[in-house]
């Protein structure tokens, strides 16, 4: 009689793994070496990632993985062309990512990720006098905001997540439902930037981004959860 020997290891789990990967249209998780220009796209159909400008990986902030994409403010943002990957149209989708703002803009708006022009969607914060700073979503007719509860402050990490579910969009910050309503069909044959929008006119993002994800066909959060406590799977 042979006697079979199983290794207690040869079962180990290789890692968390995201049963929606192969929905992914985005992941950019925005590690690398210090001042590199090159961005890798970790989905399961790797997109183009092209730098405008001063946008860089940096070490000197991050959520995880020791580096973060970093961006100035001044004129600076990445470029991702356009593919059926990126056409929601009025189904279900979810985009998020982590955020830092080393300053809050002014009586103005700062791009965390939009539409290149003809590509009506823009995802960023924005400050209002009177109110504060506030997460902001915009479709171009429609808007979801949080513009009340905490608001935003420099200085510290966000998850931020935009999500619509049966034709209910939702507005996400740390997990919490700060919004919900109705968002209109997103279209347009351009692609998408991160760190700005040029279909929604405003400022270029000040601060790092980490961990982006754009998932097409499923919304990730329809109530509130517990952020992610590590980065987003490859897998």
């Amino acid at each position: 009689m042979s006697i079979i020997y199983i290794n207690p290891y040869q079962f180990a789990a290789a890692g968390p793994t995201d049963p929606d990967f192969a929905n992914v249209s985005l992941l950019l998780h925005g590690d690398g070496t210090n001042g590199s220009t090159t961005i890798i796209d970790s989905s399961p159909s790797p997109k183009t990632v092209s730098v405008v400008g001063d946008a860089q990986i940096s070490t000197a902030q991050s959520k995880f993985g020791g580096a973060s994409l970093a961006f100035d403010g001044n004129g600076d943002y990445l470029s991702i062309t356009d593919s059926n990957a990126f056409e929601f149209g009025s189904g279900d989708y979810t985009i998020e990512l982590w955020f830092y703002m080393l300053a809050v803009p002014g009586v103005s708006s700062y791009a965390l990720f939009g539409g290149l022009s003809g590509k009506n969607f823009y995802f960023g914060v924005t400050t209002q006098s009177g109110v504060g700073t506030y997460l902001v979503s915009y479709d171009g007719s429609a808007e979801l905001n949080q513009n009340s509860g905490a608001l935003l402050v420099a200085g510290a990490w966000y998850h931020a997540a935009h999500c619509r579910s049966n034709g209910t969009a939702r507005l996400f910050l740390n997990g919490q439902v700060v919004r919900s309503g109705t968002f209109g069909s997103i279209t347009g044959t351009t692609g998408y930037q991160v760190g700005a929008s040029s279909f929604y006119s405003i400022a270029r993002w000040y601060g790092y981004i980490d961990d982006l994800r754009i998932t097409k066909g499923v919304a990730r959060y329809t109530a509130n959860f517990t952020p992610p406590t590590a980065p987003f799977p490859d897998a």
